[in-house]
């Protein structure tokens, strides 16, 4: 069993989100289309506040659509009593009427959340996937719904995690199916095959406990085509000890693992791509007091990770950027941290000096300040990541932390181009 760390859409728009700066979609049903990295902080610290974005937030959208369909929306101006939800453009004409109108008005989409958000709000998850469910039999392709569905009972499965309800997670990976042939353009959307990608591996996992060896197999499949990409979990799971003793399950996994690289080799290249390069500098002073140049590191791959010590984001993905200069620094990869603390520059120096030491960092750091952040175009969020081939041309920019598969294919494809490709 894999636990999600996607958070429920509809109850964080029941909830909040702590994101008072996000507009409330006019979208229709598809999931937008923008793709946010694991976690992005989007304001430096002051002296009293430090503000960091969550990576819940890569899901908070996905199951957004109709106006109507949000429950956070519909709950500001919701009524205390439910039965107050009735059609209020039809005035009724007589008791039964208005009771006919209660009726109809129950199997809407907006009335369905409105249930499940009283539900939820009691802890009662089990009534509110009810509640949705109610609203789903007269919307049978309501994609709000169903990944609504989706979400709480792959969440619910796995709220006792000693004793998952495995038949739940099997009716997650119902609901992502149905909402796939409700629109088939969300297959297409990167966020939602990696959260379809989870709720298919979670099936695999309960079929396998089953012993339904052959369409776990299938699940797994539809898990590695969605997106799933932790192999590693899948090789240790217990649930899926008897998927692993299948003969065809080794051919599967390497399969796999080529498929999700080759997927990520073409992300990468498309980005180098659709870059606008840019001209970006810096001549400081680093922690250890000696001077760092961009031109320094000609003929080398950079990295320049721009973050603080203040983002948790950014802390993340330190130990990737560690283990990249150990396996590619004698490959010519550099990597530079430019931090951005926004304090007192002493106790900054200091922060920082500690911070490197404590968590093994085997590259360089220096302070920057805004002007320094002001040459980078669209500044978006901590940690931005630039990736500068060894001309010092800039190839790519990245927001927010990525894993390190994905940084990894960043320096492979830099380090791999021919010295005429890179000038050099």
């Amino acid at each position: 069993m894999l636990r999600s760390t996607l958070f429920l859409c509809f109850l964080l728009a029941l909830y909040g989100c702590g994101d008072s700066s996000k507009p409330a979609s006019n979208a229709s049903r598809e999931v937008p289309e923008a793709v946010k990295p694991e976690g992005v902080a989007t304001a430096k610290p002051d002296a009293d506040t430090k503000e960091t974005g969550e990576a819940a937030e890569d899901t908070a959208e996905m199951a957004e659509g109709n106006n109507e369909a949000k429950a956070g929306e519909a709950a500001e101006d919701a009524p205390a009593d439910e039965t107050a939800v009735a059609d209020k453009k039809k005035p009724a004409a007589d008791g039964d009427d208005e009771k006919d109108d209660e009726k109809d008005a129950g199997t809407t989409t907006e009335a369905a959340f409105l249930a499940a958000q009283k539900a939820a709000q009691k802890g009662d998850f089990k009534g509110a996937i009810v509640a949705l469910e109610k609203g789903l039999e007269s919307n049978p392709d309501d994609v709000n719904l169903l990944i609504s569905l989706a979400q709480l009972n792959l969440n619910v499965a796995m709220s006792e995690p000693a004793k998952p309800d495995y038949p739940m997670y099997i009716k997650a990976a119902d609901y992502i199916r149905k909402a796939l042939k409700a629109d088939p353009k969300l297959s297409e959307n990167p966020r939602f095959g990696s959260f379809a990608g989870t709720v298919y591996y979670n099936e695999a996992c309960a079929l396998a406990v089953e012993k339904k060896t052959d369409e776990a197999m299938k699940a797994l499949e539809a898990a590695t085509e969605s997106g799933f990409k932790d192999f590693a979990q899948l090789e240790k799971d217990t649930d899926l000890d008897s998927v692993r003793e299948l003969p065809a399950f080794a051919d599967f996994l390497a399969k796999a693992r080529e498929a999700y690289r080759d997927r990520l080799k073409k992300e990468v290249d498309e980005m180098f791509a659709e870059t606008k390069p840019f001209e970006f500098n810096f001549e400081l002073t680093d922690i250890e007091g000696n001077a760092i140049a961009k031109a320094d590191f000609k003929g080398k791959v950079l990295i320049v990770d721009v973050w603080g010590t203040w983002c948790p984001p950014c802390r993340a993905e330190i130990p990737h950027f560690v283990t990249l200069v150990k396996n590619y620094k004698e490959k010519g990869l550099e990597i530079v941290g430019l931090n951005s603390e926004g304090g007192d520059d002493e106790a900054d120096l200091k922060k920082v000096q500690e911070f490197h030491k404590e968590n093994g960092m085997n590259y360089r750091c220096a302070l920057i300040n805004k002007d320094t952040i002001d040459q980078i175009p669209d500044m978006q969020g901590f940690p931005t990541t630039l990736f500068i081939d060894r001309t010092g041309k800039i190839r790519a920019k990245v927001v927010g932390a990525h894993d390190y598969d994905t940084l990894e294919m960043f320096v492979t494809r830099l380090l791999e181009e021919k010295s005429e490709e890179a000038g050099g």
